[in-house]
């Protein structure tokens, strides 16, 4: 098998390392499994990589994946370059874009708390929509865990401008299709092949179920108790290294928790 491994929520929580990731990251690379970590964060990879390491997990940088990876591949096939951009300079550097404000092909919206993105940039990005720009985003979590407290997210803003200028902002994270198929090209893998673990059943288990990956919806992060009934098809686990509680010799993987057993064909 392979594996799509959430970040903030499952792997981290806050600064600090979450449940058993450091085993478990450990147990991932020890046996060389392909995975990559894949975040609804822009960061720059280099900057989860070293996020990662200070908190004792190593990886490579190239198994590291954010949602400008999805947006770069959409912007090349439509042949689009001058873009509106909220975002801070590290984030926008990642963009295959021409940044022009003026008369902008695309908004694209990356991140608003970074920048303090303040009511007038607001305004900037209602008027461009108002006017038939297209807008897309590289998330639509409303809000993420910064050591256990929840904070605003891209999302909350693009539910907002979604509902003033009655529009639908496709979202470039998780969960969306493309992000999800990205991946999976990375991975050189089928969806048969790859199991998402994730803290968020709105995002990396509905993503995951819906280009067929393996769901496994991990109690932490995001997680309320009865997340799991609206997943019923995802595994729902105690800890990270639960993954692993059985191999079968040809390759499938058969995992029990207290709550149900599902083989892996």
């Amino acid at each position: 098998m392979k594996y799509i491994i959430d970040l903030d929520g499952t792997l981290l929580n806050g600064e600090k390392a979450n449940l058993d990731s450091v085993e478990f990251m450990k147990y991932l690379n020890d046996r060389n499994f392909d995975y990559l970590v894949m975040t609804n964060s822009i960061k720059s990879p280099t900057a989860i990589q070293e996020k990662l390491k200070n908190v004792g997990i190593d990886i490579d940088v190239e198994k590291v994946m954010n949602p400008i990876n999805a947006i770069n591949c959409y912007l090349r096939t439509k042949g689009l370059r001058n873009a509106f951009v909220v975002g801070s300079q590290m984030e926008v550097e990642q963009l295959e874009a021409v940044i022009n404000n003026e008369n902008p092909e695309i908004v694209i919206l990356l991140d608003f708390e970074k920048t303090n993105v303040c009511c007038d940039k607001l305004q900037e990005v209602f008027s461009l929509t108002c006017k038939g720009v297209p807008v897309i985003t590289a998330s639509g979590s409303k809000f993420y865990l910064k050591n256990g407290e929840k904070v605003l997210d891209t999302g909350a803003f693009v539910s907002l401008l979604e509902a003033a200028g009655e529009i639908t902002i496709p979202v470039f994270g998780k969960p969306s299709y493309e992000y999800f198929m990205s991946g999976l090209r990375l991975l050189n893998a089928s969806s048969r092949e790859v199991i998402v673990i994730g803290d968020d059943w709105k995002t990396d288990i509905k993503g995951a179920m819906g280009v067929g990956c393996k769901p496994a919806l991990i109690k932490s992060g995001k997680y309320v108790v009865g997340d799991e009934l609206n997943v019923p098809e995802a595994l729902c686990l105690e800890s990270l290294m639960d993954v692993f509680q059985e191999i079968i010799d040809d390759g499938d993987v058969s995992i029990s928790t207290k709550t149900l057993q599902l083989n892996i064909e």
